[in-house]
């Protein structure tokens, strides 16, 4: 058919036929399953093709053809339909991620539900961990990581679990600079942007340190000394990494060069809070090697406290940290962000503060107030983070 003469008929074939597609999908794939549900059900598939394809988003649209593009391939031996149909996912998965990134932003200002926002994290994590670190060097794809990465990292945090940011394909220096190189080239250049991108692939793995110490010190046979070694030399690399990088932001003056395409009002705040944060994740890894490093003085105590009590596993974590007390007192994250005393938490009305909160780059997941956003409360999921400080004396 003729696009040029008969545009709007063209449309509606191409729109027709897409849709009519997906029976012969359904019947491919799926024909006892289809034939099962179908049966029992008042709309099925094509019956919700049919009756609303006209209202539908893109996203939806272009999904569908994205599956009968497949099976074009699949039936009839089309080496054209494969690579068709997989470029179309990859273009609709920015869609998706962005669509789940909102609506976990809509989860944290509501807070009608509790936490909910972490099962989009949850969701978005697998998402870009599926695409992987490639589809987000530039483009939406680099947008929508660098939006939501103090979330994931949050997430990880909070289920006390390592985060695939700070997993060796992720946070590799190699492409840190790659992408610093093309931002350059491009004019969109920032060296504070860019000392801060580093920063953040340091904390990215300290869930995952704080995860493997907890592990260590619970799954440690009693009596034994468990090899810390290996993970004490990448808790002490990242500790040397964010030093370097706190006296880089520390010792640079904010010159119109060191600041690059960052608007200046906002350069000082990006600073401020970074070195804040940066600060933490310091006292965080030290924290860490200091459990680390009492291991083999309190094995024998808790072998001996087992062997009289019949302790279960999980309480040697506690024990080790009763063991290790050194009263270490977090530093407040920049200014506090404290919620106002007279202010209900379930309201919309949080101002800036996630705006505050991701500029931390999730360290403020372990701030008691977490910026006054209850859902991102962490502190009680992060054992051994208070070690030795009483809950009256916690900033």
């Amino acid at each position: 058919m003729d696009e040029i003469f008969a545009p709007n008929l063209a449309f509606e074939a191409i729109s027709t036929q897409t849709r009519e597609s997906f029976d012969g999908w359904l019947n491919y794939y799926f024909p006892s399953v289809r034939a099962c549900v179908q049966s029992r059900v008042k709309v099925d598939w094509m019956a919700f093709l049919r009756n609303g394809w006209s209202t539908f988003p893109p996203a939806l649209v272009w999904a569908i053809r994205a599956l009968t593009a497949l099976l074009m391939g699949a039936s009839q031996g089309n080496k054209q339909a494969i690579p068709c149909a997989r470029h179309i996912p990859m273009q609709l998965t920015d869609e998706t991620s962005a669509a789940a990134i909102l609506l976990g932003g809509y989860e944290v200002l509501d807070g009608s539900s509790d936490r909910g926002w972490i099962i989009h994290a949850r969701g978005i994590s697998q998402l870009m961990r599926a695409r992987g670190p490639s589809a987000h060097e530039n483009g939406m794809g680099r947008t929508l990581l660098m939006s939501w990465r103090p979330y994931i990292v949050a997430d990880a945090f909070i289920h006390e679990t390592s985060c695939f940011l700070g997993e060796p394909e992720w946070s590799r220096k190699w492409m840190t600079e790659g992408i610093a190189r093309t931002e350059d080239e491009q004019g969109m250049g920032s060296l504070i942007g860019q000392t801060v991108d580093y920063a953040f692939n340091e904390v990215a793995k300290c869930p995952g340190y704080l995860a493997m110490t907890k592990a260590i010190v619970i799954k440690t046979p009693f009596g034994l000394v468990f090899d810390t070694n290996p993970l004490m030399i990448y808790i002490f690399h990242s500790k040397g990494n964010l030093v370097l990088l706190d006296r880089t932001l520390s010792a640079t003056e904010l010159s119109a060069t060191f600041i690059g395409v960052i608007p200046s009002r906002h350069a000082m705040a990006l600073v401020q809070a970074s070195r804040d944060c940066i600060k933490s994740a310091i006292l965080l890894l030290e924290l860490l090697a200091a459990t680390l490093q009492s291991l083999s003085q309190c094995s024998t105590e808790v072998s001996s406290v087992a062997r009289r009590g019949g302790i279960h596993n999980d309480q040697v974590w506690r024990l080790s940290k009763e063991r290790i007390t050194p009263a270490i007192q977090t530093t407040p994250l920049s200014g506090g962000f404290r919620i106002a005393e007279d202010t209900d938490p379930g309201t919309y009305a949080i101002g800036d503060r996630l705006d505050h909160f991701s500029l931390t780059m999730a360290m403020g997941s372990l701030s008691l107030d977490a910026c006054g956003i209850h859902q991102l409360f962490a502190n009680d999921a992060i054992p051994g983070y208070f070690i030795g400080v009483s809950p009256t004396q916690r900033p």
